[in-house]
């Protein structure tokens, strides 16, 4: 398992897919797959570690996890838990722990009851907006440059640490 994120976003899949207009009707699968691979994106670039909840969706299988990526995990509940009562009884068992919480979903109660265990909500729609921003470029390694003179060398190291 990957090292533990300074923050933890746990996101309520169906609710942010919901949030979109143009995903109303359609294909299901796809519209979770690619809030899926829009997550991992925008997870790699904020440092997150993220949790995706979906409801069982009243099929008759037992909760099961998926990891993605070392930062994404997909969850999806037993048969007959939602996603609100995950998330809310992970807040519940998360209180306290030396970890940023951030939970998106705009079911009001929700939100209200993941503020009381402590922790940041986010709103399906401002998911949405940040993952639709350009993220920032992270900064090219900072190895030695070879074959370069060292003063050469150290004038890039300055002129990227200015960057």
């Amino acid at each position: 398992m990957a090292p533990k994120a300074a923050t933890l976003m746990v996101v309520d899949g169906y609710n942010v897919i919901g949030a979109r207009r143009e995903l109303q009707q359609g294909n299901l699968d796809q519209y979770r797959q690619e809030l899926i691979e829009s997550l991992c994106n925008y997870s790699a670039t904020q440092g997150y570690q993220t949790h995706i909840i979906f409801d069982a969706h009243r099929r008759p299988e037992p909760e099961h996890w998926e990891q993605i990526t070392d930062h994404v995990y997909v969850c999806y509940t037993g048969y007959g838990a939602t996603a609100d009562a995950y998330i809310e009884r992970f807040c519940a068992q998360h209180r306290g722990r030396d970890q940023r919480l951030i939970v998106v979903t705009s079911d009001r109660l929700a939100w209200m009851t993941a503020g009381g265990y402590g922790a940041e909500w986010m709103s399906s729609q401002s998911l949405w907006q940040a993952m639709a921003r350009p993220q920032p470029l992270s900064r090219p390694s900072q190895r030695p440059v070879r074959g370069l003179p060292k003063t050469v060398q150290r004038q890039l190291r300055e002129w990227l640490q200015n960057q």
